[in-house]
């Protein structure tokens, strides 16, 4: 059995799809693991350039997931995959020399069902002087120093992005896998996805441990190097966040959250960048859109109650409180 599946959900990307699967399997061959690419309904040359990969690597396997969305896909490769550990990898992302095994060591403990890394940009030339370093998140920045710990829903912590998690695949299955009421889907772009896995498996008493020196380089592609996509972005992941609180804590504190930690937001003046642009008013309009997305995704969330809770009741607590924090 292999030691892991490394699992790439790609969907239209077929020109970047070589380097990812590249890398991947060097890191899989330095651990006895296996790559998966799951082919998640693409149109352009995919399925062309994943025959030529899997004629060229005995270590490559690939499935085609019909059903549009990154969550049906990851679900897909936990079905498909042949090991106890399944460990994600954008199509835009690079892993660095021992990434995997990394990433593999945490499960040592049987308590632990979810392992993460870091995540550092990788552009094409400079980045632009606007992109200051609370907005890199949104281009799946990740770094929460150098120690390794658990973390836990609580203020402080993050749960790891998915260009660069792993999961216990028995328990990922077991609470329920990838939610499809989040995550992308065509132009529906939300986020949480994996958050929201995280979240469920917090609350069951999983482990969920970041790993520094498990390090993949994501690719920032040119079109994201824009105001205009970072406000989107912001606001798609207000809306987001709005999913992720109604489905997982109930309405109610879902609509205090905007009361207490997004009000403020509301007031910021608008900003429509202009070049030069300013970036200390396009981060403050970033997060105004936010604020936005996030009234939105109420309403939204009010109109798809009833599909939210079709995957079990929210869970109405509030952020563990420090007896409960594991080290």
């Amino acid at each position: 059995m292999p030691s892991a599946t490394v699992v790439i959900c790609t969907h239209d990307r077929a020109a970047l799809l070589r380097r990812a699967v590249t890398g991947a399997l060097g890191e899989a061959t330095a651990c006895d693991a296996e790559v998966l690419v799951v082919d998640n309904a693409s149109r352009d040359d995919t399925a062309a350039v994943l025959a030529a990969l899997t004629r060229e690597h005995a270590a490559l396997r690939t499935v085609h997931e019909p059903e549009l969305g990154l969550s049906a896909a990851r679900n897909r490769g936990l079905r498909e995959a042949r090991s106890p550990i399944v460990a994600y990898l954008d199509d835009e992302a690079l892993p660095r020399p021992g990434w995997l095994a990394a990433l593999l060591a945490p499960y040592a403990d049987r308590a632990v069902a979810c392992v993460g890394g870091r995540i550092r940009l990788a552009f094409d030339g400079t980045p632009p002087a606007w992109l200051t370093t609370p907005l890199r998140a949104a281009l799946s920045a990740y770094d929460l120093g150098d120690t390794p710990r658990r973390l836990r829903y609580r203020p402080g912590d993050l749960y790891p992005f998915g260009a660069n998690i792993s999961f216990r695949v028995s328990e990922a299955l077991g609470a329920g896998g990838f939610s499809t009421a989040v995550g992308p889907l065509g132009r529906r772009q939300l986020v949480h996805d994996e958050t929201d896995l995280c979240f469920r498996l917090d609350v069951a008493g999983k482990e969920i441990r970041y790993a520094p020196d498990a390090i993949v380089d994501h690719l920032v592609v040119t079109e994201r190097l824009s105001p205009a996509w970072m406000l989107r972005r912001h606001w798609l992941g207000g809306v987001s966040g709005a999913t992720f609180e109604i489905k997982n804590r109930g309405l109610w504190r879902a609509v205090g959250k905007l009361r207490w930690y997004y009000r403020p937001r509301f007031s910021l003046r608008r900003y429509a960048p202009r070049a030069p642009v300013d970036a200390a008013l396009l981060e403050r309009e970033c997060a105004r859109q936010e604020a936005l997305g996030y009234a939105f995704g109420l309403v939204r969330g009010v109109a798809h109650l009833r599909a939210l809770r079709r995957e079990g009741p929210p869970h109405p607590i509030a952020p563990f409180p420090a007896a409960q924090v594991g080290s």
